[in-house]
């Protein structure tokens, strides 16, 4: 797959079959868009190509605050899923105030017509331009909308998938992107009271722009290198021990090696329960082996 910022110079000229939409967390719902430009792509015998934003649009009509940037992918896992997803020439283009004010008309005109488009495939709430263009607008090319997927009688969108991480259903969360969510990040130094306990964790920082699930306990797979590993992971303060700053640490099962400045990528499995402020080291030992024994047998 290749990568641009979109520019008339740098479009591939090959017939295309172009999507179009956001794609935040391309989850199964996003899915079926590809499902169908791979059929047309064999059909036509053309490319399939993305053209859609670094960051989300919402950022250039609301009041600003950290979660208008926070996404459901890292940059890198976005850019992993289109590739698995058949897309041959990703393009990007700012969503800007500019950008925002154009019609559905110079939105054809200036990006659409750069493309050697064979066909458009958009979701069943796409819109585009200033006059919130929909697929009336692109009657001019064979453009096909795909309906809506549903899970339990409600949407598949990234909205409501944020709203389970956050409330720490990642159980939910998976099912509805049809991948584990992940977190990468550097393993750091933290206090190290985990060692003391019997429990020493890898503290992780993310400097991706992602949604932390709820305070507790996962199941948890970890990525170290090349192999994944069992574990659990504690999103909290460690309260027990009187801790202010929220961490992202993880126990990982029958690993004894030190991984500090390794990029690992956590897969949220499961939650196990919320956080409890123990009255004794003894008392979390317990609930700690009791969390590990729901994990590794999960």
């Amino acid at each position: 797959m290749k990568v641009f910022e979109f520019n008339a110079q740098n479009v591939d000229n090959a017939p295309t079959i172009l999507v179009l939409g956001y794609f935040d967390g391309l989850h199964r719902g996003h899915q079926t868009l590809f499902d169908k430009a791979r059929e047309l792509a064999a059909e036509k015998k053309a490319t399939i190509s993305v053209l859609t934003f670094p960051e989300s649009p919402i950022l250039v009509f609301e009041k600003f605050n950290e979660n208008l940037l926070k996404q459901l992918t890292s940059k890198e896992k976005r850019n992993q899923l289109f590739e698995e997803n058949g897309v041959d020439f990703l393009y990007f283009t700012d969503f800007t105030s500019h950008f925002a004010k154009l019609t559905s008309h110079d939105f054809i005109e200036k990006y659409l017509k750069k493309l050697a488009i064979s066909a458009i495939v958009i979701g069943f709430d796409y819109q585009f331009g200033s006059d919130h263009g929909s697929l009336a607008q692109l009657s001019e090319y064979d453009a096909y909308q795909v309906s809506e997927l549903t899970d339990m009688g409600e949407k598949i969108s990234s909205s409501r998938i944020r709203q389970a991480i956050i409330d720490g259903d990642v159980t939910l969360a998976n099912r509805l992107l049809g991948y584990n969510y992940e977190i990468s990040g550097l393993v750091v130094h933290g206090e190290a009271r985990g060692r003391t306990i019997g429990y020493p964790t890898a503290n992780i920082e993310s400097k991706s722009m992602q949604y932390l699930p709820l305070i507790g306990v996962y199941v948890v797979d970890i990525a170290v290198g090349d192999k994944k590993y069992r574990g659990m992971a504690s999103i909290g303060y460690n309260d027990t021990f009187g801790g202010k700053n929220k961490t992202l640490e993880v126990n990982i099962f029958d690993f004894h090696d030190e991984i500090y400045g390794e990029t690992v990528t956590v897969y949220f499995l499961k939650f196990i329960r919320g956080m409890i402020k123990f009255d004794s080291v003894d008392a979390l030992i317990t609930q700690m082996d009791d969390d590990e024994k729901i994990s590794r047998y999960f």
